[in-house]
Protein backbone atom coordinates (compact mmCIF):
# COMPACT_ATOMS: atom_id res chain seq x y z
CA UNK A 1 0.00 0.00 0.00
CA UNK A 2 1.77 3.35 -1.11
CA UNK A 3 2.35 6.03 2.12
CA UNK A 4 0.64 9.52 1.86
CA UNK A 5 3.05 12.12 0.57
CA UNK A 6 4.01 14.43 2.78
CA UNK A 7 1.97 17.58 2.04
CA UNK A 8 -1.40 14.74 2.36
CA UNK A 9 0.21 13.74 5.78
CA UNK A 10 0.64 17.28 6.69
CA UNK A 11 -2.87 18.20 5.71
CA UNK A 12 -4.96 15.02 6.99
CA UNK A 13 -2.78 15.86 10.64
CA UNK A 14 -3.82 19.54 10.25
CA UNK A 15 -7.76 18.52 10.08
CA UNK A 16 -7.04 16.53 12.64
CA UNK A 17 -5.62 18.90 15.17
CA UNK A 18 -8.48 21.24 13.99
CA UNK A 19 -11.22 19.05 14.94
CA UNK A 20 -10.06 18.21 18.03
CA UNK A 21 -9.90 22.17 19.22
CA UNK A 22 -13.40 23.00 17.63
CA UNK A 23 -14.61 19.76 19.55
CA UNK A 24 -12.65 20.76 22.68
CA UNK A 25 -14.06 24.44 22.50
CA UNK A 26 -17.52 23.40 22.02
CA UNK A 27 -17.56 20.83 24.89
CA UNK A 28 -16.61 23.53 27.41
CA UNK A 29 -19.39 26.23 25.68
CA UNK A 30 -22.38 23.82 25.15
CA UNK A 31 -22.45 21.10 27.38
CA UNK A 32 -24.91 21.36 29.63
CA UNK A 33 -24.83 18.12 31.10
CA UNK A 34 -20.84 18.53 31.74
CA UNK A 35 -20.86 21.61 32.33
CA UNK A 36 -24.31 23.14 33.67
CA UNK A 37 -24.64 26.91 32.64
CA UNK A 38 -24.99 29.13 35.69
CA UNK A 39 -27.99 31.07 34.49
CA UNK A 40 -29.67 27.43 35.05
CA UNK A 41 -28.71 27.01 39.01
CA UNK A 42 -31.28 27.23 41.83
CA UNK A 43 -29.94 28.98 44.66
CA UNK A 44 -30.87 31.80 46.62
CA UNK A 45 -30.20 35.45 45.42
CA UNK A 46 -30.25 37.08 48.90
CA UNK A 47 -29.48 36.57 52.19
CA UNK A 48 -33.21 35.09 52.68
CA UNK A 49 -33.95 31.79 52.36
CA UNK A 50 -36.05 30.19 49.41
CA UNK A 51 -39.54 27.29 49.86
CA UNK A 52 -43.05 26.97 47.89
CA UNK A 53 -46.42 25.19 48.19
CA UNK A 54 -47.58 23.51 45.00
CA UNK A 55 -50.58 24.78 43.79
CA UNK A 56 -51.61 22.51 40.77
CA UNK A 57 -49.18 19.95 38.67
CA UNK A 58 -48.00 19.57 35.13
CA UNK A 59 -51.09 17.88 32.72
CA UNK A 60 -51.98 18.52 29.25
CA UNK A 61 -53.09 21.81 30.08
CA UNK A 62 -49.69 23.23 31.27
CA UNK A 63 -47.16 23.67 33.47
CA UNK A 64 -48.01 23.13 37.55
CA UNK A 65 -47.82 26.14 39.81
CA UNK A 66 -46.91 26.99 43.24
CA UNK A 67 -46.92 29.69 46.01
CA UNK A 68 -43.19 30.92 46.36
CA UNK A 69 -41.60 32.16 49.12
CA UNK A 70 -38.81 34.39 48.44
CA UNK A 71 -36.00 36.01 50.40
CA UNK A 72 -37.41 34.93 53.59
CA UNK A 73 -35.49 36.38 56.58
CA UNK A 74 -36.18 37.90 60.24
CA UNK A 75 -34.12 41.03 61.15
CA UNK A 76 -33.42 42.16 64.96
CA UNK A 77 -31.11 44.10 66.11
CA UNK A 78 -29.38 41.59 68.79
CA UNK A 79 -30.18 38.33 70.65
CA UNK A 80 -33.62 38.04 72.64
CA UNK A 81 -34.85 41.34 70.98
CA UNK A 82 -37.21 41.95 68.31
CA UNK A 83 -36.97 40.50 64.72
CA UNK A 84 -39.23 41.31 61.75
CA UNK A 85 -40.19 39.09 58.74
CA UNK A 86 -38.76 40.13 55.47
CA UNK A 87 -39.61 38.55 52.41
CA UNK A 88 -42.02 37.91 49.06
CA UNK A 89 -45.14 35.18 48.66
CA UNK A 90 -45.49 35.03 44.36
CA UNK A 91 -48.74 33.73 43.75
CA UNK A 92 -47.74 32.28 40.11
CA UNK A 93 -51.91 30.43 40.07
CA UNK A 94 -54.90 32.06 38.56
CA UNK A 95 -56.68 31.79 41.86
CA UNK A 96 -56.15 34.05 45.14
CA UNK A 97 -54.87 32.07 47.78
CA UNK A 98 -54.30 32.66 51.56
CA UNK A 99 -51.17 32.03 53.70
CA UNK A 100 -51.22 32.25 57.66
CA UNK A 101 -47.70 32.97 59.24
CA UNK A 102 -46.83 32.06 62.66
CA UNK A 103 -43.60 31.96 64.57
CA UNK A 104 -41.84 32.70 68.36
CA UNK A 105 -42.44 36.08 69.79
CA UNK A 106 -46.26 36.35 69.01
CA UNK A 107 -44.97 36.55 65.73
CA UNK A 108 -48.74 35.85 63.53
CA UNK A 109 -50.51 37.15 60.57
CA UNK A 110 -52.64 36.46 57.81
CA UNK A 111 -51.07 37.20 54.08
CA UNK A 112 -54.02 37.45 51.27
CA UNK A 113 -52.07 37.05 47.58
CA UNK A 114 -54.23 37.88 44.51
CA UNK A 115 -53.81 36.20 41.44
CA UNK A 116 -50.57 36.24 39.70
CA UNK A 117 -48.96 38.83 42.11
CA UNK A 118 -46.29 39.15 44.38
CA UNK A 119 -46.30 40.47 47.89
CA UNK A 120 -43.88 41.88 49.99
CA UNK A 121 -43.68 41.07 53.64
CA UNK A 122 -42.30 43.08 56.37
CA UNK A 123 -42.37 47.08 57.11
CA UNK A 124 -41.37 48.84 53.66
CA UNK A 125 -41.16 51.94 55.20
CA UNK A 126 -37.87 53.76 55.35
CA UNK A 127 -36.69 57.36 54.90
CA UNK A 128 -35.04 56.56 51.64
CA UNK A 129 -38.06 54.84 49.95
CA UNK A 130 -40.97 55.88 52.13
CA UNK A 131 -44.23 53.09 52.35
CA UNK A 132 -44.52 50.74 49.49
CA UNK A 133 -48.47 49.91 48.90
CA UNK A 134 -49.76 47.02 48.37
CA UNK A 135 -50.67 45.53 45.33
CA UNK A 136 -54.78 45.94 44.20
CA UNK A 137 -56.34 43.23 46.35
CA UNK A 138 -53.72 41.90 48.50
CA UNK A 139 -54.50 42.06 52.63
CA UNK A 140 -52.58 41.86 55.39
CA UNK A 141 -53.43 41.04 58.80
CA UNK A 142 -51.98 40.40 62.47
CA UNK A 143 -48.42 41.70 63.14
CA UNK A 144 -44.93 39.82 61.56
CA UNK A 145 -43.26 40.76 64.57
CA UNK A 146 -41.52 38.41 66.74
CA UNK A 147 -40.90 40.22 70.33
CA UNK A 148 -38.22 38.61 71.75
CA UNK A 149 -36.79 36.04 68.69
CA UNK A 150 -35.57 33.70 71.36
CA UNK A 151 -32.27 33.42 69.37
CA UNK A 152 -28.89 34.81 68.60
CA UNK A 153 -28.47 36.45 64.99
CA UNK A 154 -26.82 33.89 62.80
CA UNK A 155 -29.02 31.14 63.84
CA UNK A 156 -32.17 29.77 62.14
CA UNK A 157 -35.37 30.31 63.67
CA UNK A 158 -38.52 28.28 62.76
CA UNK A 159 -41.63 29.90 61.09
CA UNK A 160 -44.53 28.06 59.95
CA UNK A 161 -46.69 28.65 57.10
CA UNK A 162 -50.27 27.25 56.39
CA UNK A 163 -52.13 27.21 53.03
CA UNK A 164 -55.66 25.17 52.65
CA UNK A 165 -54.07 23.06 55.56
CA UNK A 166 -50.86 22.28 53.97
CA UNK A 167 -47.86 23.16 56.79
CA UNK A 168 -44.81 24.54 55.59
CA UNK A 169 -42.02 25.02 58.22
CA UNK A 170 -38.96 27.38 57.16
CA UNK A 171 -35.72 27.49 58.77
CA UNK A 172 -35.09 31.50 58.51
CA UNK A 173 -32.05 33.11 59.10
CA UNK A 174 -31.64 35.68 61.86
CA UNK A 175 -29.47 38.36 60.65
CA UNK A 176 -28.65 42.74 62.45
CA UNK A 177 -28.14 45.28 60.84
CA UNK A 178 -24.61 45.14 60.37
CA UNK A 179 -25.06 45.32 56.32
CA UNK A 180 -25.80 48.60 55.23
CA UNK A 181 -28.91 47.56 53.70
CA UNK A 182 -30.24 45.80 56.76
CA UNK A 183 -29.36 49.30 59.04
CA UNK A 184 -32.59 50.49 58.23
CA UNK A 185 -35.06 47.30 58.55
CA UNK A 186 -33.91 46.84 62.20
CA UNK A 187 -37.21 46.90 64.77
CA UNK A 188 -37.18 48.11 68.20
CA UNK A 189 -37.98 46.78 71.12
CA UNK A 190 -41.35 49.12 70.96
CA UNK A 191 -42.04 48.44 67.61
CA UNK A 192 -45.60 47.94 67.30
CA UNK A 193 -46.67 48.92 63.47
CA UNK A 194 -47.95 46.05 61.01
CA UNK A 195 -45.19 43.33 59.76
CA UNK A 196 -46.30 44.30 55.61
CA UNK A 197 -46.39 47.39 53.66
CA UNK A 198 -49.42 49.09 54.27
Amino acid sequence: MPRPTRPAARRAAAVVLAAAAVSASAGCAVSPVVNQFSTELQYAPSDGVQAYFPLSETDADGPGTALLVRNLLLIGPEEDGPARLYGVLVNESLDEVSVEISGPGGLSGEVTVPARTSVPLGEQQTEDTGSQELPEGAEVSGDLLADPVGAVPGELVPVTMVLDGAVLEVETPLLNGSLPEYQTLVPTAAATTPGVAR
